[in-house]
């Protein structure tokens, strides 16, 4: 059973294919194809942006380190 039959998450099944074969290339210890990364990394530009319209900046990072070192 892969990825692809058991989408429960509301996941394109595009996504989860490129998802499937970065990680067989993981488990292989091969490159992963041009067109494989690129498709990867146009996606996650494109949701990146979605969330940044839909929420805006977070500068949660800074707070947290700002948190964490008046702590210490």
């Amino acid at each position: 059973m892969n990825a692809r039959e058991t989408n429960t998450t509301g996941t394109p099944p595009e996504a989860l294919a490129d998802l499937e074969a970065v990680l067989n290339h993981v488990a292989a210890g091969t490159p992963v194809e041009p067109a494989l990364a690129r498709r990867v990394r146009e996606r996650s530009e494109r949701l990146t942006e979605e969330l940044r319209q839909r929420y805006g900046e977070l500068d949660v990072a800074v707070d947290l380190i700002r948190e964490i070192r008046e702590e210490e």
